[in-house]
């Protein structure tokens, strides 16, 4: 997504939601709903991240108050890879 990387589905990072619900980290690649596919780089994760903290990042999806979650969700995940 922010790369610009191609791949196996599996090699990429799922976000599963619906616009204007709920949006969460999918690892899995198993939860229903519409996929957002990121590339696992530190860059793309907290890149992505950051961008859901803005009104205009929030918006593409149409995610309003659950892009903010998201984001601190985004982070812990990454932080939890590191370990």
């Amino acid at each position: 997504m922010t790369c610009g990387r191609t791949g196996e589905k599996g090699s990429f990072l799922r976000i599963a939601g619906r616009p204007g619900e709920r949006w969460e980290i999918d690892p899995e690649g198993r939860r229903p709903g519409r996929g957002i596919y990121l590339c696992r780089a530190e860059a793309c994760v907290r890149g992505l991240s950051r961008r859901l903290g803005t009104r205009k990042g929030a918006g593409r999806w149409r995610m309003g108050t659950h892009a903010v979650a998201l984001a601190g969700e985004l982070e812990t995940w990454w932080s939890s890879r590191e370990e």
